[in-house]
């Protein structure tokens, strides 16, 4: 089943030059994006299927961010990350979801 699921998550992430036709709201991208983050920091999968999960949200949420017209700081970072080519090193997933989750928590944000 989780490997189903790394399956799923790897071929979302290919196709994601026509995901902007596609894109879900912002709230939804963002909450998708903090599931993929703490499964990163729980290391809850294989480290191929995190990086796809992560990446795939990440992609999502910089689209949602496009078409909603937002440049905010999570916003940005999104987009720079969904641009690389590369992909995220462990140490380099566990930063960006950290990061993630200080930017998306309602919890982590000051009032």
């Amino acid at each position: 089943m989780l490997l189903l699921g790394c399956v799923v998550a790897g071929s979302a992430v290919q196709a994601s030059s026509q995901s902007w036709k596609r894109a879900i709201p912002f709230e939804q991208a963002s909450s998708d994006a903090l599931i993929a983050a703490n499964a990163v920091l729980k290391q809850a999968g294989t480290e191929e299927c995190l990086r796809g999960k992560l990446s795939n949200a990440i992609v999502q949420l910089s689209n949602s961010c496009d078409v909603a017209g937002l440049e905010t700081s999570v916003c940005l970072m999104a987009s720079s990350i969904a641009g690389e080519e590369n992909e995220l090193s462990m140490g380099e997933m566990m930063t960006t979801s950290t990061q993630l989750l200080l930017m998306l928590e309602p919890s982590t944000k000051s009032p």
